[in-house]
């Protein structure tokens, strides 16, 4: 798995270095860049560690290595300076808490609202046991899309 992540962080050098005259024509706004990046990084993840636990170890490790390479990568691909990460990270964590959940039931074909007992995360939610976490998630959802909006221009 290291191979393939060196690997695609290599072409993604390459590519960058070979497509930046036309990336700088094209000018992806930068909220764009960020929201497709993170949620394609989270979702990624998130069927990945599905897979893995349904015994696709070998598609999982693809996946995860995709993920992990397009965080890698970010910093290519996005304007980020010190001043402006915290606002990165805020927008990535509140996309991770609004779709890595939901994105990994569906691919282990559990209900859409299942919490598990295994995970760090599973159990904090199940000691609160809120009544539905829909309208939580989508609230960390709006934040997540909003903040690239209003402060990463």
């Amino acid at each position: 798995m290291k191979y393939l992540t060196i690997i695609l962080l290599f072409i993604t050098l390459s590519l960058n270095a070979q497509y930046q005259k036309r990336i700088d024509r094209i000018k992806i706004p930068e909220p764009v860049k960020v929201i497709t990046l993170y949620t394609a990084s989270i979702v990624l993840s998130a069927v990945a560690d599905g897979l893995y636990d349904n015994g696709q170890k070998m598609q999982a490790h693809t996946l995860t290595a995709l993920g992990t390479g397009l965080l890698l990568a970010s910093p290519l691909f996005l304007n980020m300076d010190k001043d402006n990460f915290w606002w990165y990270l805020a927008s990535y964590v509140s996309l991770r808490i609004a779709l890595f959940d939901y994105t990994y039931n569906i691919t282990r074909g559990l209900p859409l609202e299942y919490r598990g007992s295994t995970s760090l995360w599973d159990k904090t939610l199940n000691e609160f046991n809120p009544p539905s976490t829909m309208w939580h998630r989508s609230v960390f959802l709006t934040i997540g899309i909003v903040i690239p909006i209003k402060e990463l221009k």
